[in-house]
């Protein structure tokens, strides 16, 4: 039992570090020994807890999952009106905490490598199909009283995380910050009229 408590206390602490060594060196560049030095720790406790640098990419992605989905759950929406509660859920997936969740060197970095590994690609499948359910849930949900008609939630579901990971990706590269706002509410009218066409 205690060692599982260990595990559940250092295991995340290693994983931000390891997150903090791919942004600095990408992740051909991390290694488990670069993480155990950032940590002051010998690289054998972070093998016994992951064995592989590939298990603790794999890991890594799952724990950026339960952040984001904490994330979600933490930023209510806390209102039954359909038309309040879409636009409620625009602003959760454009906010900044949702965009500065992660930083997009790092998820480009992990993307790479799913091109090569298929572990890494099934669990950032799954998590993008965790991302879609959820969207899809609070879709029934808003379309449910019948004021706001959505055909096929799933497939929409699918639409708006799409424009989400496009939205990260365009922002950063041509969006300045005196335009944020005003990209943010052009993207907020376009994920609603999408959702309700």
């Amino acid at each position: 039992m205690k060692k599982r408590q260990n595990a559940e206390l250092r295991k995340p602490d290693i994983l931000k570090n390891y997150y903090q060594v791919i942004l600095a060196e990408g992740v051909e560049g991390a290694s488990i020994a670069k993480v155990a030095k950032r940590m002051k720790i010998h690289p054998s406790l972070i093998i016994h807890y992951f064995v592989t640098k590939d298990n603790m990419t794999v890991e890594l992605v799952d724990y950026i999952s339960k952040i984001y989905k904490r994330l979600f759950m933490d930023l209510k929406i806390e209102t039954e009106d359909p038309v309040m509660w879409l636009d409620r859920l625009c602003d959760i997936l454009l906010s900044e905490e949702w965009y500065n969740n992660t930083d997009i060197s790092g998820d480009f970095s992990v993307i790479s490598v799913s091109f090569r590994n298929r572990k890494i690609f099934a669990h950032l499948k799954r998590m993008y199909d965790e991302f879609i359910s959820l969207i899809t849930r609070e879709l029934e949900q808003i379309a449910a009283p019948g004021s706001i008609k959505i055909n096929d939630p799933a497939g929409k579901a699918r639409l708006v995380v799409s424009i989400i990971e496009g939205y990260r990706h365009f922002k950063h590269f041509y969006i300045e910050a005196a335009d944020s706002e005003g990209y943010r509410d052009e993207m907020k009218n376009t994920i609603k009229s999408i959702i309700t066409g």
